[in-house]
């Protein structure tokens, strides 16, 4: 199966990418990502991927670099670029460095982004059915121990495969068990994975340098303790918390760096390296409820977090109506209650699934009740880096709080300036009732988006739109049938074409039909024009 990496600094997007592929089902791996082009070339060098997905426009360095980088070093890896039309001039100069695929973001489909990767994966297939190509792409493999422990904690490596038994291989690199396994999470986007790589082993070498130990990043770019103790070392996991408590109290004092390390059960086969890199992650996770800068171990994650009940649902709907409604305190209340319950649930992924439908309807709702499309754009950017730093529970919750209570205070200030528009609206339905009115275009009649203004119509005039369009027609239609004018053709004059609807719309508002309605108004005048008699008689 052949390995790939995507490189893009909108988490958004590397989201999106991986979730509108199948990748086993055709044949491929993500295994690593990054945000841009500095942070993938430092994977790239430690653990190559098959196929790179890069952007071209990121920070720190693009993707024009990155691919230079790469080609440079000599890595021959297959290229898709990822860009926007604007972008095209970049793209043709990363061209020249054998760029296999070019895919515009906004035209891009699960269906042709999938018919680029299998176009990517028939020619690196034919390379290796080859081995005078096979051996050209051939390049510097990471050191062995940290491809061995990579390949262990990843659960790739048998206890024996073709590269022979892993505890003969494991001696031959001096790794020995039993051992703990501590994944560090260090919080900063300023350093690199050389630089983390290096104040780890810098800070375990003076910390514990009494112990043996060996420091190696996954393909996520986080680094890894791999800890042995003595067989006959009476070690306890408390113990080995509080070394990582001294590591992390000396990386913030020495370098200011905040660090959390979550620590794995102890670790006595091989093949338990994996289980024991997934309870290290899992530990590490839990500083979303912990907070930052903590050693937490595994085992005290258990029964910290509430038994799994009612799936948690964000409702897009309710939040649309407390937002149009401009029910701040109940909007308040909506938001607090979905963090108290993931607060209970202690589940870090489900808190980014959540944090991700939230960010979605903000970005969804602001181009509708904003006229600077350009601010919106800029806001939407602001918003997705913004979330991709958030590191608490307790971070997320005052950040969406804040998010949403500026969008309403926007929706407030703009209210009263659109409430002309409604009147506006309401003037012309009662002048061109006999028209096709449609919702998009009385919306643009009114210069409002279409969502915006029929949630503001509502709430100013009580009814929806159609509610209110159906209602003036039938009041029209109404006065004609106190003529002569047969009820089809009343139908017609008032915008309603269909004559079966027009008589179910009618009995539903008035109670009676057309024909039912016109005899009742006829008697109504007979009735009248013998009572006015009498009353002259007399």
């Amino acid at each position: 199966m052949y390995r790939v990496m995507i490189v893009e600094d909108e988490f958004i997007v590397r989201y999106g990418i991986r979730s509108m592929i199948d990748w086993e089902k055709v044949g491929l791996e993500v295994t690593g990502e990054a945000a841009n082009g500095k942070e993938a070339l430092e994977l790239i060098r430690r653990d190559p991927p098959d196929i790179l997905i890069t952007d071209i426009k990121m920070p720190v360095m693009d993707g024009i670099r990155l691919i230079e980088e790469v080609r440079s070093s000599g890595f021959t890896m297959k290229v898709i670029i990822l860009s926007n039309l604007e972008e095209f001039q970049y793209a043709q100069k990363a061209i020249r460095y054998g760029v296999s695929e070019y895919m515009i973001k906004s035209d891009m489909m699960p269906r042709d982004f999938e018919k680029a990767l299998m176009n990517v994966k028939a020619s690196l297939d034919t390379a290796e059915s080859d081995p005078e190509i096979n051996a050209k792409a051939s390049i510097v493999e990471p050191a062995r121990k940290e491809k061995l422990l990579l390949g262990l904690i990843e659960g790739s490596r048998t206890e024996e495969g073709e590269a022979g038994s892993i505890p003969e291989e494991a001696e031959l690199n001096g790794l020995h068990l039993p051992a703990y396994l501590l994944y560090t999470l260090i919080h900063t986007r300023d350093c690199g994975l050389f630089e983390k790589q290096q104040v780890i082993h810098e800070t375990f070498e003076q910390i514990g340098s009494d112990r043996s130990f060996v420091v190696f990043a996954d393909k996520q770019g986080e680094i890894n303790v791999l800890l042995p103790v003595p067989q006959h070392e009476a070690v306890n996991l408390e113990g080995i918390k509080q070394l990582a408590e001294r590591i992390i109290s000396h990386l913030s004092q020495a370098y200011g760096l905040a660090c959390t390390i979550g620590l794995s059960g102890r670790v006595s086969e091989w093949t338990e390296l994996s289980k024991a890199y997934g309870e290290a992650l899992a530990a590490a996770k839990q500083s979303m409820f912990a907070g930052i800068g903590k050693a937490i171990l595994y085992s005290e994650l258990a029964g910290a977090k509430e038994a799994d009940g009612a799936p948690i649902k964000v409702s897009q709907s309710h939040i649309h109506t407390l937002l149009y409604g401009l029910q701040s305190k109940e909007l308040h209340d909506y938001v607090n209650g979905l963090f108290d319950q993931l607060g209970r649930r202690q589940d870090p992924d489900l808190v980014q699934l959540i944090s991700l439908e939230l960010i979605m309807i903000l970005t969804a709702i602001w181009p509708d009740v904003s006229h600077d499309q350009q601010q919106v754009v800029q806001l939407k950017k602001q918003y997705f880096d913004q979330l991709s730093k958030l590191e608490t529970i307790e971070q997320s919750r005052d950040w969406f709080l804040q998010a949403f209570a500026e969008l309403l205070e926007h929706m407030i200030r703009i209210y009263n300036s659109d409430r002309n528009s409604i009147i506006k609206a309401t003037q012309y339905i009662q002048q061109h009732y006999q028209q096709e009115i449609s919702l998009q275009s009385i919306s643009h009649f009114v210069h409002l988006s279409k969502n915006y203004f029929a949630n503001l119509f509502k709430k100013e005039v009580g009814e929806s739109f159609l509610e209110y369009v159906t209602r003036v027609r039938i009041e029209k239609a109404k006065a004609l049938l106190a003529g002569e004018m047969r009820a089809a053709d009343v139908g017609q004059m008032v915008g309603i074409q269909d004559p079966k609807y027009f008589s179910k719309v009618f009995k539903k508002i008035t109670g009676a039909t057309p024909s039912e309605y016109r005899s009742l108004v006829k008697d109504n005048k007979e009735n009248k024009g013998i009572i006015d008699s009498s009353e002259t008689g007399q």
